[in-house]
């Protein structure tokens, strides 16, 4: 296939200003039709978007339907080799989809550029944030006619009332998708009038209905507030900036360090990042003059824009009087792009998609692996080996997706169910290898591979001076922060783990790890074996005798109704405080001890339970 006559999918930020300016509207509005129709279709449709949404979580299908104590009923593959591809592939059969409604089959499907950024009006950078073809309640036609904005929201033909699924998650016929600072929970009486205060806190006076406006405003707030990190965070001062190095706070950080990982499988997926990470830390230990930096995975800032959108807030921002977000809603927010079973039913996840295949796509360039991609890991330590298949390249450590094993070896021709193709006449499921290459296997290509794309001002070349002029952090220590054996299948719902370090009385921010989960991985067996979160967070602005008297403390920000498991937390932070004062005052290092593992007991809150995270300086 020729490079003219290659499909393009383009930034939905510059169709959008086509339609603005008039330069040209068609894109935009056949992008608006398509959309409108495969909602419109019945459910029972292949090509209807509540088949389509459906595949990436509820309504669940294969062993996971009904047998919920092992497997996970959605398709969608999170945590290894697959994520990439097999979001792939999705993006796809959506594409195809639209491409299917009458006069619409030019329509290719667009990104979301999460880091574009627009000049201000003092000639600095910031980001845009969520074009607002994608939050407007309405849309006009340039022949005046006015339709409900289809990119906004779906509203389900049928209800979602799975086996396994707590009630609360349970949704009916006729339910409306909301985003941050909305929430959606309406499966019990209880869940339902909580969501129902938390909503009518954004009424219009008076009335009973949305206020679109400050919604928008909210989430877009909310949006920015991820996207940047926290560069200030309380007790900094001017010349110590918080934001850390190694492991990003923020998303365009965690994009941009992406593509700088060293092999696909350390690239595609959270799982293979963790143990990678915790790899170069003991080498950088053991070869302090032959340093490798950290790195992160796509999967990790992909989960920090499902949080942003649904419903939790940016890290921090609550402590932080300068929040571009004024107006925090409580956390009872919950949009259904924040877990794993509704993301796919909000149009938005797949604008959000294609940007995160852009951006695949951007590595595979990068790192010549746009024909063929290697899954072999380089070898840091030994042990890594004789542990067996690196983690991320099964599901140990996962709830198996429809259609697989936990201790299934995943590999690019494991199949990628549910979709199919035609092969010599035979009906196959997918494989990776079948769409290594966008453009001479799928026919398409993206515009643009940058992330620093901006509105092109003039002023813009100012702000980019004056931020590349901007002095690079000093780096006190190679030495980073481990925390381990935080088992999510506890915690209902996605998360975030936030890490601290008082010294000298100061207390200074690390970093965020967010969590993209679901809401019923109590469930399975497996999970409550298994699943334990590792966040790692870099201590490089920290001189060793600094290091010597921190105090760490670890925080959890999630959903609501999750108050007894996050109170394990603040007791065992004061468990840690009182032995680490202590050791400081008999002169231990308590601090850079290996493991801190303490069974805790608070008598003031009758709470006794094991120390619920681990804590490592390596």
């Amino acid at each position: 296939m020729t490079q003219t006559s290659l499909k393009v999918r383009r930034s939905l930020i510059d169709i959008q200003n086509d339609f603005t300016s008039g330069k040209d509207k068609d894109p935009l509005e056949k992008l608006m039709v398509a959309w409108q129709f495969i909602k419109s279709l019945p459910a029972s449709d292949p090509n209807s978007f509540f088949a389509l949404g459906g595949y990436h979580g509820e309504p669940f299908a294969g062993r996971g339907s009904y047998d919920v104590a092992n497997y996970w009923g959605g398709y969608c593959n999170h945590g290894n080799i697959l994520f990439p591809t097999w979001h792939r592939v999705y993006l796809h059969k959506l594409e195809k989809a639209l491409q299917s409604v009458p006069g619409c089959d030019s329509v290719m499907l667009p990104y979301w550029d999460q880091t574009y950024k627009i000049t201000g009006k003092d000639g600095n950078l910031t980001y845009l944030g969520i074009p607002s073809c994608l939050t407007d309640e309405y849309f006009t036609f340039k022949d005046g006619i006015t339709i409900p904005n289809p990119l906004k929201s779906f509203t389900l033909p049928l209800a979602l009332q799975d086996s396994g699924e707590v009630n609360l998650y349970t949704k009916p016929q006729g339910y409306e998708t909301v985003r941050y600072p909305l929430s959606g929970l309406v499966g019990t009486p209880e869940a339902a009038a909580a969501s129902k205060v938390n909503n009518s806190a954004y009424y219009i006076a008076g009335t009973n209905i949305i206020d679109n406006a400050l919604t928008t405003s909210l989430l877009n707030g909310n949006v920015l507030g991820w996207l940047s990190g926290s560069e200030m965070q309380p007790g900094a001062t001017p010349s110590d900036p918080q934001a850390p190095i190694g492991e990003p706070d923020g998303v365009d950080a965690g994009y941009h360090l992406s593509l700088d990982a060293p092999c696909y499988t350390v690239f595609s997926n959270s799982t293979s990042v963790t143990q990678w990470n915790k790899d170069v830390a003991n080498w950088n230990k053991e070869h302090p003059k032959q340093l490798k930096p950290l790195t992160q995975a796509l999967e990790n800032p992909h989960g920090e824009i499902h949080l942003a959108v649904g419903g939790i807030n940016a890290p921090t921002q609550d402590a932080d009087p300068n929040s571009p977000n004024p107006f925090l809603p409580a956390a009872d927010a919950n949009g259904d792009m924040g877990e794993n079973e509704t993301a796919g039913l909000d149009p938005i996840f797949f604008f959000h998609h294609c940007n995160v295949d852009r951006i695949f796509w951007m590595w595979q360039v990068k790192h010549k692996s746009t024909n063929n991609i290697d899954i072999s890991v380089p070898q840091l330590s030994a042990t890594t080996i004789a542990a067996g298949p690196y983690p991320g390249t099964n599901n140990i450590n996962n709830q198996p997706p429809t259609g697989y094993e936990p201790t299934e070896q995943l590999t690019m021709e494991s199949p990628l169910y549910p979709f199919k193709l035609v092969e010599n006449g035979v009906e196959r499921n997918y494989q990776s290898k079948d769409v290594f290459n966008i453009e001479k296997q799928l026919g398409f290509t993206y515009d643009n591979l940058s992330l620093d794309n901006t509105d092109g001002m003039a002023k813009t070349l100012k702000a980019i001076a004056v931020a590349k002029a901007k002095p690079a952090p000093v780096h006190k220590s190679n030495k980073v922060l481990i925390v381990d054996g935080i088992n999510r299948a506890k915690i209902n719902g996605s998360f975030v783990v936030l890490a601290y370090a008082t010294i000298n009385g100061n207390r200074y921010y690390l970093g965020s790890h967010a969590v993209l989960s679901r809401w019923r991985v109590v469930a399975c067996k497996n999970c409550m074996i298994n699943l334990e979160v590792t966040a790692i967070f870099s201590l490089y602005r920290f001189s060793e005798s600094e290091l010597q008297h921190a105090i760490y403390d670890v925080q959890i920000q999630g959903r609501s109704g999750n108050a007894t498991e996050f109170a394990k937390f603040t007791v065992a932070n004061q468990a840690n405080f009182t032995k680490s004062v202590s050791a400081s005052a008999s002169g231990t290092i308590a601090a850079n001890s290996t493991l801190m593992k303490t069974a805790i007991a608070s008598h003031d809150t009758g709470i006794h339970h094991k120390n619920p995270f681990k804590l490592q300086v390596v």
